[in-house]
């Protein structure tokens, strides 16, 4: 077994288990992402929780995003530690990690992802005017919001009648820097560079994306993405704000103003969502500064925005109160104190048929215990991870769980731990770890925390099924069986045990090489018959939500097909629970509305742009759906109307089955898209 001490200067200082196996060289880092398994990490984002600003020591450098208010709750930063240089030994880059946060000022920190130090401007000032800014040449009576990757900013779909762009920022986060810079990484481009690029290149628009940073070989997180034909980002921007034949939409007027925020390429991201909530963060941090930056610039109040978001993950709390969520919800909660007409879109997720949710009730349990089966696929070249969430407030006094190997492998495999905290581990989160061992060598960890001091979890992460040369290991393939115990301290009647599993399929264009692994319910083997109400058995499609997206006041939207107004069978949905006399209703996170992902059986997806000027594609998933409500949304703002004005009321008689409800929320946006649009379908599919 590799040795894992516990003092001040290890890996597990940190407050959460993702950090100590991203970072930890003898358990997950070298399967993780090309910033992070190549170390050392000079260079890297954080959360700090709780209120207070952040300063910096001699020896470490800290930068704060545009935000766009003074002490937030939950401050995104970025810190260069100088300590750390090309010739420090990535083994030891945690310990280095856990001195820079033991020298900063603030109690509970979220390591996020690394960055490379060419995108670190040599100088730079949060209030700042970009370099060579103007405001947009008509006061916006709306201003969209996108973020994504792959965003095609030089487009002929973001243009005014002039042949301007409406897009008047753009921040890419992960490009090559200037000198100096308004933002603490990365490269900010405005719509005045924008039209620059266009009038010196022309049509030559990939010369334009090279000259722009925007396309950079030599930087994973930017690569080549935009010489692809498609990307996630042109497909949702083009719906969410652009003006083409293949969107097939009523144009927006040159008044709506758009801010794209490009993140790193998520090629370069872990499957265990880990590393993405600074970023995402910071991104509506600058959106919401940049759209007061504007509103100064006219003088005017703040202007209504609309921000589309398609963007998550699978595991995660679910109860809208993790530190991203939190963020987002005094955000929005603030910004509508002053201007009403402030609306954050996000998805439900695609994986409602992928078993990937269980949720188990206190008569799921035998002898007060509860055993699943845990799937994991061969080829598989990511990690995988499982999380297990106990009910809020409840100290499981007298818990384990234990996770045994698939059949015909060594029962030596097996590992238990309890639920408690581990007495030598000081600072953050209560927390415990163990190893899980393969011929004495680590395949995974299983750990339990407390998070944020109010929910325990326990999470089970596994290095990938396909060998690794370099690393000499891998998990074996087949069925994990893991089992929970509550001792004397069972599950009480309204009280339930919530599991996910984190996404690890591999989408087209990223090339991760991950295969998503499943739950296996051990109790009800045999599924249920196609195209007959899902059952609420343990192991469900029900809880299938986005893990980032369940904070109270995002608008979460699902999606349907538009020729049977039925939910796409992938359509993420809210938790359903059971109370005493066996009546299922619907958890809290219910979606807002459903709106059009597929237009038929035959027609999947939504048409949309592809990455140049002319081109279009297709794209499947609920992210094309949320895209359409932040349209509609848009133009609801330029008419004075509410955001959900026509939306229509989908169940306006007795109330309807809960099983309906969490997949669809109370409303049905109406098609922006037409159903026939210049054969967008005969270009290539992509997903979320």
């Amino acid at each position: 077994m590799f040795p894992h001490r516990h003092d001040d200067e290890r890996i597990d200082k940190y407050p959460g288990p993702y950090e100590r196996w991203i970072f930890s060289e003898d358990l997950g880092r070298p399967f993780a992402f090309p910033a992070i398994r190549t170390g050392p990490s000079s260079h890297i984002t954080a959360l700090m929780e709780g209120e207070g600003m952040l300063s910096g020591t001699d020896d470490v450098e800290i930068r704060i995003p545009p935000l766009w208010k003074d002490n937030p709750d939950v401050t995104p930063f970025a810190m260069w530690n100088k300590a750390v240089t090309p010739e420090t030994d990535p083994a030891q880059d945690d310990a280095e990690l856990a001195r820079c946060l033991h020298a900063l000022n603030g109690t509970r920190y979220r390591l996020n992802m690394p960055i490379d130090p060419v995108t670190w401007p040599a100088s730079y000032d949060s209030t700042a005017t970009p370099e060579g800014w103007q405001k947009p040449k008509v006061k916006p009576r709306v201003i969209i919001g996108v973020i994504d990757d792959g965003i095609p900013f030089l487009h002929r779909a973001f243009r005014d009648a002039a042949g301007d762009t409406r897009i008047n920022l753009c921040w890419l986060q992960a490009a090559r820097a200037d000198t100096s810079a308004a933002v603490p990484f990365g490269c900010e481009i405005t719509g005045t560079r924008i039209d620059q690029l266009r009038t010196q290149f022309g049509d030559q628009e990939i010369r334009a994306y090279k000259a722009a940073h925007a396309i950079d070989a030599d930087l994973p997180e930017v690569d080549t993405v935009l010489m692809h034909h498609a990307t996630h980002g042109a497909h949702i921007a083009g719906i969410a704000a652009g003006n083409d034949p293949f969107v097939g939409a009523a144009d927006l007027p040159d008044d709506a103003a758009v801010i794209a925020v490009q993140l790193p390429n998520t090629i370069a991201w872990d499957t265990s969502g880990f590393g993405k909530e600074m970023m995402m963060l910071s991104a509506i941090e600058y959106i919401f500064n940049r759209a007061r930056m504007i509103a100064q610039a006219y003088n005017c109040p703040e202007i209504p925005l609309v921000i589309n978001f398609s963007y998550g993950w699978s595991a995660n709390r679910h109860d809208g109160q993790s530190s991203f969520e939190r963020a987002v919800e005094a955000l929005i909660t603030d910004r509508r104190k002053v201007q009403p007409c402030t609306e954050l879109v996000m998805p439900t997720g695609n994986n409602f048929a992928n078993d990937m949710h269980a949720r188990f009730a206190p008569v799921d349990l035998q002898d007060d215990s509860v055993s699943f089966g845990w799937q994991l696929k061969p080829d598989d070249r990511t990690s995988s991870y499982l999380e297990i969430w106990l009910p809020p407030d409840r100290d499981p006094m007298g818990w384990s769980v234990t996770v045994s190997p698939p059949a015909g492998h060594p029962p030596e495999m097996q590992q238990t731990i309890a639920v408690e905290a581990d007495p030598l581990l000081k600072g953050g989160d209560p927390r415990r770890f163990v190893e899980i061992e393969a011929d004495g060598k680590n395949i995974g960890q299983l750990s339990a925390d407390k998070h944020q001091g109010n929910r325990w979890r326990v999470m089970l992460a596994m290095i990938p099924t396909a060998g690794n040369p370099g690393a000499g290991r891998r998990t074996p393939v087949g069925m994990w069986t893991i089992r929970i115990d509550t001792g004397s301290d069972p599950l009480s009647q309204g009280e339930h045990i919530d599991v996910w599993v984190q996404r690890d399929d591999d989408p087209t264009q990223l090339g991760t090489g991950g295969q998503q692994s499943h739950l296996v319910d051990l109790s009800h083997p045999t599924p249920p018959r196609l195209f007959e109400l899902p059952a609420l058995t343990p192991v469900r499609g029900f809880g299938c939500l986005n893990g980032i997206g369940t904070a109270p006041s995002v608008l979460r939207i699902a999606g349907y097909m538009q020729s049977t107004l039925k939910p796409s069978a992938y359509s993420g949905s809210a938790s359903i629970a059971l109370d005493e006399s066996g009546t299922a209703f619907v958890d809290a996170n219910l979606p807002a509305a459903t709106a059009t992902a597929d237009q038929g059986w035959f027609r999947p997806g939504l048409p949309s742009i592809g990455v140049l000027s002319g081109s279009g594609a297709r794209i499947i998933g609920t992210s094309a759906a949320a895209a359409t409500a932040t349209r509609l949304i848009a133009l609801n703002f330029i008419s004075d109307r509410p955001a959900r004005y026509g939306f229509a009321e989908i169940y306006p008689g007795p109330t309807p089955d809960a099983r309906n409800l969490a997949r669809t929320g109370p409303y049905r946006v109406p098609p922006v898209c037409s159903t026939v649009v210049a054969r967008a379908q005969d270009h290539p599919f992509i997903g979320m």
